[in-house]
Order: structure tokens, then sequence, then C-alpha cells
């Protein structure tokens, strides 16, 4: 089972498995500067600092050092990042997680002993539709 699978029937059952290749580990020992894009997913360990846009998951490992806006459909840091964070769906924080700037999620779980400075904007995603008729209405 890959680092991202929950359970093997649920994955069966919503027909949305990740395969193993869709993610990228990105090691302890590099540093990049730059821009990263993509679908996939991505655990980093290293040091990056830049822009991180995925279409996927991202978790920053407990030896990580971020620098920069960092954006997917869910975030785990359980390292430090410094910069703006935004997910999709979710941020979660780990105990050894120490980030400092600004989250912004619809969903926000913290574990006791994280260490956040900062701002966090939380707001549900809104439906084009469902806003759409909300306008029509005023």
């Amino acid at each position: 089972m890959g680092m991202f699978a929950k359970d093997k029937s649920e994955n069966a059952a919503s027909g949305a498995a990740r395969s193993d290749s869709d993610t990228a580990f990105f090691g302890a020992k590099l540093s990049i500067k730059g821009k990263v894009t993509g679908s996939g997913n991505l655990i980093v360990m290293g040091k990056l600092e830049g822009e991180v846009d995925l279409a996927g998951e991202i978790v920053v490992a407990a030896p990580a050092v971020l620098n920069g806006e960092i954006r997917a459909v869910t975030l785990a840091v359980s390292g430090n990042v410094t910069g703006t964070l935004t997910a999709g769906e979710k941020i979660h924080l780990e105990k050894s997680a120490v980030v400092s700037g600004r989250m912004n999620t619809p969903r926000l779980s913290v574990v006791d002993g994280a260490t956040f400075n900062g701002e966090v904007e939380m707001k549900k995603p809104v439906d084009g539709a469902a806003s759409a008729k909300r306008t029509e209405k005023k």
C-alpha cells in the first residue's frame, strides 16, 4: 500500500487508487530553488526555496525546510515551512511541524506540539453553480 493510500477496500470502492509512480520523493540531501508544478504527489525531505503548485498531495517530512508558496489539494507538514500554504481540501500539522506565515484551507488539523505563527483563513470551497444561484436571487 502506498503512503497516501487509505484502505485498499476504500480505494477500490472509490476508483481513485494512486500508484507509487504518481509520488515523487525529494531526498534530505537535496536542495532546490525554483518552481515545482504537476499533478502527482510529492514527499519533501530536503530544502526547497520557491513555489510548489501540485494537483495532488504534499508531505513535508520532518527534516525538510521549505521557504515560499506551497499549493496542493492536501498538505501534511512535520518539517519546517516559512511562507504561504494553500490547500484545496486540508492542511494537517504534525507534532514536529514548525510553520511561519499564512495558511489558506477549508479544513485544518493540528496535533498537540506543532508550532504555528501567522494567519489562518478557512473558507469552504464554493460550488460555481451554487454561487451563481445566490447572485441571481439578489
